[in-house]
């Protein structure tokens, strides 16, 4: 390599900015953007119908869908900014497996618009955590740095008041019975005067079937947490769509 090769290199390397590419389609663009105006008008928002409580898409209004019915009852209410589709899927895998943190800045911005939109009540921040091990292999917690970020955008302090004190199997790869099952004691609370007599906002990355939520959400209200409260980036609309 030449020497001007690699000042050109290191320039682009040290200079480069996301924006300057559209995260959809990869074409450039200008301007402070993440998305160019044709990707940004077929993003996969949730803004239609929704399961009042668990805030996933679905085809006729109800105060709980198929998914959440008798199940996720410790989670007050939650809410999602998409739905778990194209491009937004491949952002939140880059963010959470290829160190794309900053994606989290955008997300961040997402979900502090819905929270003053359905909430704008709660009193404390607080993540989905990770195992110690994961968090060592992995190098960061995404759904921790979202947290922060938000916590700091809607003007409400972030705590670190949730631990996985338990190595589970992914997730993503069991049913909802055995997710449940999985996730029985996995997590405590460290710091019990931080949620007592609370309203909590807990954000996690995807709500998938909302096992994790919940179980967090169960320590949270046994730990004294007035109501639990949920926003992620993306769920999964529901399979039957009711």
């Amino acid at each position: 390599m030449c020497f001007k090769d690699f000042i050109v290199k290191i320039l682009t390397k040290g200079f480069y900015d996301p924006t300057w590419r559209c995260n959809g389609c990869g074409k450039e663009m200008f301007g402070d953007r993440f998305f160019c105006e044709e990707c940004e008008k077929h993003l996969p928002y949730n803004d239609k119908i929704v399961c009042e409580h668990c805030g996933r898409a679905i085809k006729s209004p109800s105060a709980y869908c198929s998914t959440c019915k008798e199940i996720l009852l410790s989670v007050d209410k939650a809410r999602s900014a998409f739905n778990y589709d194209k491009p937004i899927s491949g952002l939140i895998k880059k963010a959470k497996y290829d160190n794309g943190r900053y994606i989290l800045d955008y997300f961040a911005t997402k979900l502090a618009n819905l929270y003053f939109a359905e909430f704008a009540s709660s009193e404390v921040v607080c993540c989905v955590p990770m195992s110690k091990k994961r968090l060592k292999k992995r190098g960061y917690n995404q759904s921790e740095l979202l947290a922060k970020k938000v916590a700091e955008i809607i003007n409400v302090p972030f705590s670190d008041c949730v631990a996985k004190n338990k190595e589970t199997a992914r997730q993503a790869k069991l049913k909802r019975s055995k997710r449940l099952k999985n996730l029985t004691d996995s997590f405590q609370i460290k710091d019990k005067n931080a949620v007592r007599g609370k309203n909590i906002l807990l954000i996690d990355d995807v709500t998938t079937t909302g096992a994790t939520a919940e179980a967090v959400a169960v320590k949270l209200k046994k730990a004294g947490a007035l109501r639990v409260h949920m926003i992620t980036v993306a769920s999964v609309p529901s399979k039957d769509g009711y």
